[in-house]
């Protein structure tokens, strides 16, 4: 951004892959209705936040919602928040779950005046001279985007502070199907700050030059264990006094719960006591409480004849969530079964390729295999 002769004070809200009314991976169906209630007061939160801070402008880079699981009641909850922040412009750039073809919240028409959104899959602006502010965005048309529309574009009027709002894949293949996008691109396009979405993950405030900033803000609360880190939103403040331009840039959280994957290894034992212990003393080094869902991965060799218990709950431990995941092989002191001649011997010796195999899904089915059929030869209930 050149000089202006303005002085300019502005606070930027950057959000995305919000995912209203998503389910949730992993969970019971009971904590998934929970979460999809906490994911909508998190988004009132920052809703809050806005009105609190007055924030002039929010940018939703991509999945507000999903189409797919969008209700009335998340319209109306996003239509009666953008009303009670009228004082505040909202800018979406749809994404791949929420992509504008067909989509209801978007072209109906209710959305209030204060919202602006993308409708193309090319470059597109929104001018607000109010601010001297100037908004470039695209959106998705249906769940695939494979050209980049900033491809050979600049700024309009480096004049301006310039934003860019929208759902790309920076950095990756030329073959993306989310909207390929490359850093010499955001060079030369010019803009002061690129508000991506499409990671769950955040990023850094990253820098191209001297001035050029680009960030993905992540989700704005972890929706389930495929996610990892912690996201929020990004808070942008532009000042332009005096002929110069800073930005300053700080990350927001407004969640409650944040979900962890922890692994474990548990070679040698062979009694559910001392897993309990393990968990244990891990939930407390790490000082996980209330607030997380958390999924331990055991692995390592354990006795053929000892079953992972089943039963742990997250009550027990004090957490939102546990969920326990058995990737241990039946291997402990199992080498005396390539010589055994009896029944269980044969059966070991056949499943033996799966037990070492590199692919941990044959890896398991082995495992899962030898125990039921040991079980099954020795009269055992098997604990599966």
């Amino acid at each position: 951004m050149s000089e202006t002769g303005k002085n300019t004070h502005l606070r930027f809200l950057h959000c995305s892959d919000i995912h209203l009314d998503t389910p949730t991976v992993g969970l019971t169906a009971e904590k998934c209705d929970e979460r999809r209630r906490e994911l909508r007061s998190s988004f009132m939160r920052m809703m809050q936040y806005v009105r609190d801070r007055g924030v002039n402008v929010v940018l939703i880079s991509g999945d507000l919602f999903d189409n797919q699981y969008a209700t009335n009641t998340t319209a109306e909850v996003l239509i009666r928040e953008f009303r009670n922040c009228s004082d505040t412009v909202f800018i979406i750039s749809p994404g791949k779950s929420d992509f504008y073809e067909n989509n209801p919240i978007y072209t109906s028409g209710r959305l209030p005046s204060n919202v602006y959104v993308f409708s193309k899959d090319t470059l597109s602006r929104f001018d607000f001279e109010q601010f001297n502010v100037t908004v470039y965005g695209w959106a998705f048309m249906n769940e695939k985007m494979t050209e980049s529309p900033l491809y050979e574009k600049m700024v309009d009027d480096a004049s301006r502070i310039n934003l860019v709002c929208g759902y790309g894949d920076l950095g990756g293949s030329i073959e993306s199907s989310e909207c390929p996008l490359s850093e010499n691109e955001l060079k030369k396009f010019g803009a002061d700050y690129y508000a991506l979405g499409s990671r769950h993950e955040a990023s850094d405030f990253m820098k191209i030059g001297d001035s050029i900033i680009y960030s993905y803000c992540g989700a704005l609360e972890c929706t389930g264990f495929e996610d990892t880190g912690v996201g929020g939103a990004n808070l942008i403040v532009v000042d332009y006094h005096d002929g110069e331009l800073s930005i300053d840039v700080k990350k927001l959280s407004f969640g409650r719960q944040r979900f962890v994957t922890e692994t474990i290894d548990i070679t040698g034992v062979d009694n559910g006591n001392e897993i309990i212990n393990r968990i244990t003393g891990l939930i407390s080094e790490k000082r996980y409480g209330m607030e997380t869902a958390l999924r331990v991965q055991l692995v390592g060799s354990i006795p053929p004849r000892f079953f992972v218990p089943k039963n742990l709950e997250c009550d027990a431990f004090g957490l939102y969530y546990f969920d326990l995941v058995d990737k241990t092989m039946p291997l402990y002191g199992a080498e005396h079964f390539e010589k055994d001649m009896n029944a269980a011997g044969e059966v070991y010796r056949k499943l033996l390729p799966l037990l070492r195999s590199e692919d941990e899904e044959q890896r398991l089915t082995g495992a899962k295999a030898f125990r039921v059929a040991l079980a099954a030869l020795e009269n055992r209930e098997a604990e599966i």
